[in-house]
């Protein structure tokens, strides 16, 4: 997966993501150009490089598009990338001021990742990347000399369209009301805080705060089946659990090659853990291979004791924890409050610490070591 940063200028249009949005909902796709700067007539000192990348971009195989004005951030899944006249796919003011584009990119879907926050943006997300063309250093913001669309890495990755539902988008939500924005705000302040909030998938944030919203509205009704709101919950936890596998095996991979070998099998299907990269496997298979002996040998070589230790005891213990709390509500068993609590509660760091945070913290760790 490839990572490209573009500035969008308020010059030219000041409501840039809005117009692509009105689009992109009527047409399922929008037409994102690279507008040629006015004051530059320098070639793109890595055009050869973009050429590659653009080449191999195709539904299976997306672009992350980065779009910021610094004040705000979103991210684009790009599914092509053309030099045609795509005018018709895109915003009319394209066409009405005249703009001459040099590249055009076709997004199936937007998300909204930090809005009208400078400091959050710089801080979190820009900081986050690295210029691959300009010594691998992270993204400055200030003194550069950075020729866009600018080709970057991140340091801790985040594939922001890896989701379980394939139907899934983003953009039908992407400019929240204040109550979404205002919870997520409350999830800053007082339970992950800027430092890992970011590191979410966001999908899993935007199930917290709908399952915040629903919980608020409905705690008092003792006759209310709050299972939409464990299944949510329990969804998060299995979105992230499969992250920090593939980061774990991933590593586990560099140090032991042979691991990626290890057969498993789901539902009669037949797998090696190389597989699990593109195939999600069930909390089953986890416990399995985290059984394994070469698995466990490179893990204990490899990793610190306290790192150890929260793979090999607590992760399988929340997933027991999750595998329960899921078979319950699958079985027809409506979901109380307080199953409803139990989870938040664990999610959240209520009396205790978030198992999400222990997640992110433990991705981190693993990270710093590759």
């Amino acid at each position: 997966m490839k990572n490209l940063i573009i500035l969008y200028n308020p010059y030219y249009q000041n409501d840039v993501i809005e117009q692509h949005l009105k689009v992109l909902i009527e047409n399922q796709k929008v037409a994102f150009g690279k507008v040629k700067s006015k004051l530059k007539n320098t070639e793109h000192s890595f055009q050869d490089e973009l050429e590659k990348i653009y080449k191999n971009v195709d539904e299976s195989n997306h672009l992350q598009l980065f779009l910021t004005d610094y004040s705000s951030i979103y991210v684009a899944k790009v599914v092509a990338v053309s030099n045609d006249d795509l005018y018709d796919l895109a915003p009319a003011y394209y066409k009405e001021k005249n703009l001459e584009v040099e590249t055009w990119y076709v997004i199936s879907d937007i998300c909204e990742i930090v809005k009208n926050d400078f400091e959050k943006t710089r801080d979190e997300i820009l900081a986050n990347f690295t210029t691959t063309n300009f010594g691998n250093h992270t993204y400055a913001v200030y003194g550069n000399s950075y020729v866009y669309p600018l080709i970057v890495d991140m340091k801790y990755e985040i594939d922001y369209f890896d989701c379980e539902d394939e139907e899934f988008r983003f953009y039908p939500d992407i400019f929240k009301s204040q109550k979404f924005l205002n919870i997520k705000q409350n999830l800053i302040d007082y339970s992950f805080g800027s430092k890992y909030i970011y590191n979410l998938h966001p999908n899993s944030l935007s199930n917290i705060i709908s399952s915040e919203i629903e919980l608020q509205e409905h705690k008092l009704d003792n006759t209310y089946d709050f299972s939409s709101i464990v299944i949510k919950y329990s969804k998060t936890l299995e979105q992230e659990i499969y992250l920090f596998i593939k980061t774990l095996f991933k590593f586990l991979i560099d140090k032991n090659p042979n691991i990626q070998n290890i057969p498993y099998s789901v539902q009669g299907r037949d797998y090696i853990v190389q597989d699990i990269f593109n195939h999600k496997p069930n909390f089953g298979t986890y416990k399995y291979l985290l059984k394994d002996e070469n698995i466990k040998e490179t893990i204990a070589l490899n990793l610190e004791k306290i790192e150890s230790f929260f793979i090999q005891k607590k992760l399988i213990n929340y997933i027991y924890y999750i595998q329960e709390i899921r078979n319950e509500t699958v079985h027809d068993k409506p979901a109380t409050l307080n199953d409803a609590k139990s989870l938040r509660d664990k999610i959240l760091g209520i009396a205790q610490e978030s198992i999400l945070i222990e997640l992110v913290k433990s991705k981190k760790m693993i990270l710093e070591r590759t």
